[in-house]
C-alpha cells in the first residue's frame, strides 16, 4: 500500500481564549500548512478566538468544550470521536487538560502521543489539587511518546519533582518563538504610554500587584496601559477606580493581537511580575516591538530577559524596587535604547518562531514509524528511524 506523502498531526489546546498559549499553537499550526507536508486539525473550544483563527489559517477545527466540568467522564469519549474522525499521525496535546485524557482506557496507545508543558500550574495550586496535579502530569508523562518543555525552567522543575524520571530520554525543550513578518505593517498608536502590561487577568499574571507598583510611581507622570481580560477583570476594574494612581492608569479587557503588538510599538517599558512562568511570548513580541523588559525573577522569564542586558529582574514582589527600576531606565533614554537593541538581538538569536517550527517537524518525523512513511526525511536529509526526541534537546 503506498504511504501518503502528508501526514496529519493533530493538536489539542482546551483554552481556546486569546493568549500567549494560542498564540504559540497557532503560530506552530500554520507554519506546518505552509510547508504543504503536513494536514493539520486542531481540537479546541467551540466559538473562540482560537477556532476562529484556526479556520481562518486553513487548520481544521474539531470543536470540543473541556470545561464543562471538573469530572465529566463523557470527555475522553468525545475526544476519542474527534480523533477518530481526523484519522491522525500523530497527536499533539497542549497542556494537562489535554493531556490527561489520554491516561484513561478509552484513549488507548494507538496513535504517537507529543505532550508539550506550557507551565506546571499545579506547583502554585493550594492543597489537595497540588499533590494531585503532579500525580497527573506523573501519569502524561507516562503515557507520552515524546515530552517538550517550553523552558529548561520546566524541565529542572519536572526533574526536580519526579515528575521526569531519571534517564528518561523521550523529552526535549522546544522555546516559544515570534515570526517577525506578523509585525510587519504594524503602526503606533497615537496614544502614548511609557509602560504597558498585557496578560490574562488571572493570579499567575499578578495584575494587583501592577496597581501597586503605579502607586509607588505617583506623582511621577509615568503612564500605564493595561490590556488584561479574564475572571478578574471586574475586580482589577473595581481596584483601579478606588486607588489613588486610578487616573495614570487605562485598563482594556482583552484586545485582538495586533491591537496587542501596536500597544507594544507605542510604549517605553514593557513590565511583567508573573507569579510562574512556561515561558512567556508576550516579553518576547515586547522585545522584538524595541521594549525593555521590567519583569518578576522566575524560572521562564529569566530565559527571555537578561538582567542589566535587555532589562530588569526583580527578585521581591515589593512595588518600590519595581518602581525604582522603573525611574532607572525612563529617566537614561541612552540607556533604554542600549537594553532596547540587546533585546531585539536576542530574540533574533533564540526566539525565532520558524527555527522551532523546524525542530518541531523534526520531532513529530522521529515519531512517525519509518515503515509506514519512507519518503520522509528529516531536516538533514536523513531517514529519522525512530530517533528519541533527546535528539532534538538544547
Amino acid at each position: 500500500m503506498a504511504s501518503r506523502m502528508r501526514q496529519r498531526v493533530l493538536h489539542i489546546l482546551p483554552d481556546g481564549s486569546a493568549g500567549g498559549g494560542a498564540t504559540v499553537v497557532l503560530g506552530l499550526c500554520r507554519d506546518l500548512v505552509a510547508t504543504g507536508n503536513w494536514d493539520v486539525g486542531l481540537v479546541t473550544a467551540p466559538n473562540s478566538p482560537v477556532a476562529e483563527q484556526a479556520e481562518n489559517s486553513g487548520i481544521a477545527c474539531l470543536p470540543l468544550d473541556f470545561f464543562t466540568s471538573r469530572f465529566d467522564f463523557r470527555l475522553p469519549g468525545r475526544l476519542a470521536q474527534r480523533i477518530k474522525a481526523f484519522r491522525p499521525d500523530l497527536l499533539h496535546a497542549h497542556g494537562a487538560r489535554a493531556g490527561l485524557p489520554f491516561c484513561l482506557p478509552s484513549l488507548s496507545k494507538t496513535v504517537p502521543l507529543a505532550y508539550t508543558v506550557h507551565g506546571f500550574h499545579h506547583a502554585k495550586r493550594p492543597l489537595p489539587m497540588r499533590p494531585l496535579g503532579r500525580l497527573a502530569e506523573g501519569r502524561i508523562f507516562a503515557r507520552a511518546d515524546a515530552v517538550v518543555f517550553v523552558s529548561n525552567g520546566d524541565r529542572f522543575q519536572a526533574k526536580r519533582e519526579r515528575i521526569l524520571p531519571a534517564g528518561d530520554d523521550r523529552h526535549s525543550v522546544i522555546a516559544n518563538g515570534i515570526d517577525p513578518t506578523e509585525f510587519e505593517g504594524l503602526v503606533p498608536f497615537e496614544e502614548r504610554f511609557d509602560l504597558v502590561f498585557a496578560g490574562r487577568a488571572h493570579r499567575q499574571k499578578n495584575p494587583f500587584f501592577m496597581v501597586e507598583i503605579m502607586e509607588a510611581l505617583r506623582g511621577s507622570g509615568i503612564r500605564l496601559r493595561m490590556i488584561c481580560g479574564g475572571a478578574l477583570e471586574p475586580s482589577l476594574r473595581a481596584r483601579i477606580a478606588a486607588s489613588p494612581a486610578r487616573d495614570s492608569i487605562t485598563l482594556s479587557g482583552a484586545l485582538p493581537r495586533d491591537e496587542v503588538l501596536r500597544t507594544f510599538l507605542s510604549a517605553k517599558l514593557y513590565v511583567l511580575p508573573s507569579l510562574w512562568e512556561g515561558l512567556p511570548i508576550a516579553p518576547i513580541e515586547a522585545l522584538h516591538c524595541g521594549l525593555p523588559v521590567i519583569a518578576s525573577n522566575i524560572p521562564g522569564t529569566d530565559e527571555v530577559v537578561i538582567d542589566g542586558v535587555n532589562g530588569r529582574l526583580i527578585d521581591r514582589f515589593d512595588a518600590a524596587d519595581y518602581a525604582q527600576a522603573i525611574r532607572d531606565i525612563l529617566g537614561d533614554e541612552a540607556h533604554r535604547s542600549r537594553l532596547a537593541a540587546e533585546g531585539r538581538k536576542r530574540v533574533k538569536e533564540r526566539f525565532l518562531r520558524s527555527v522551532h517550527s523546524a525542530r518541531h517537524q523534526a520531532l513529530y518525523r522521529s515519531m512517525i514509524p519509518f515503515s509506514e512513511h519512507p519518503e520522509i526525511t528529516d531536516l538533514f536529509g536523513r531517514h529519522p528511524l525512530r530517533r528519541t526526541a533527546a535528539t532534538y534537546e538544547d
